[in-house]
């Protein structure tokens, strides 16, 4: 379809207003963002925590990651299914996350994984076989 021939009107460079809608008033004075590129109420310290949380968050993201190739193997399933079962272990257990996909690559390399996290796991895959129809 040539976009001549388009049903709707799309709001482009001409800024052109979409039939029935009242114009935008820009007028009021309030904006998203001050001069400085952050939103009203942000300080340079709030920002900074959320660098750092972020930065954190990218640098757990690969034990995660492995711990989730680690479930798969063992327990033959998907990437979304083994992310299921670390959620599962995590909030059941009252762990965090990361803890918990720290546990599972130390099982790996031959530490029992704490009994707790070991009885939820078993949990969320029996969990996980029921709803699928397979076979614990």
């Amino acid at each position: 379809m040539r976009p001549s021939q388009r049903q709707y009107h799309r709001r482009g460079r001409t800024g052109g207003q979409t039939p029935g809608l009242a114009p935008r008033d820009d007028s009021s004075g309030s904006c998203r963002f001050d001069g400085t590129g952050r939103a009203p109420g942000q300080s340079a310290d709030a920002l900074r925590a959320e660098i750092a949380q972020l930065q954190e968050a990218v640098a757990r993201r690969p034990v995660i990651d492995m711990a989730r190739g680690v479930l798969m193997t063992i327990w033959s399933c998907t990437a979304d299914e083994a992310w299921e079962l670390l959620l599962y272990v995590s909030q059941h257990s009252n762990t965090k996350l990361y803890t918990v996909a720290e546990a599972v690559l130390d099982s790996v390399h031959g530490e029992p994984l704490p009994a707790p996290l070991q009885e939820h796991l078993a949990a969320a895959v029996a969990r996980m076989r029921a709803r699928d129809g397979r076979h614990a």
